[in-house]
């Protein structure tokens, strides 16, 4: 009885990673773009506060990590921030799409 559970959970965990490897090499091919997007999927929003914060301390550097450095110029600040904060939007609504394994 327990070695056929144990062989369901480990199929199980078998055809998800399975999945993810999929996933990952697609995107990794569709471009470095698409492959951070990838790496904000295989991840989920934790619900302590702390910890929340950081992750989106962390998601928010690799989408600036991405882009060009901040310009000095007001305007265009302004306009990199919200350029920022719209792929940051785009990252969590992706990440709540994102079914889990």
């Amino acid at each position: 009885m327990i070695e056929t559970v144990l062989a369901t959970v480990t199929l199980g965990m078998v055809f998800c990673w399975r999945t993810a490897c999929r996933q990952s090499a697609a995107m990794l091919e569709a471009g470095p773009e698409r492959a951070a997007v990838c790496a904000v999927h295989s991840r989920r929003l934790p619900e302590d506060a702390v910890l929340r914060r950081h992750f989106l301390a962390q998601i928010n550097s690799e989408i600036q990590a991405g882009l060009a450095p901040c310009p000095s110029d007001s305007v265009l600040r302004r306009h990199h921030q919200a350029l920022v904060s719209a792929k940051l939007q785009q990252a969590l609504a992706e990440l709540g799409r994102s079914p889990a394994c």
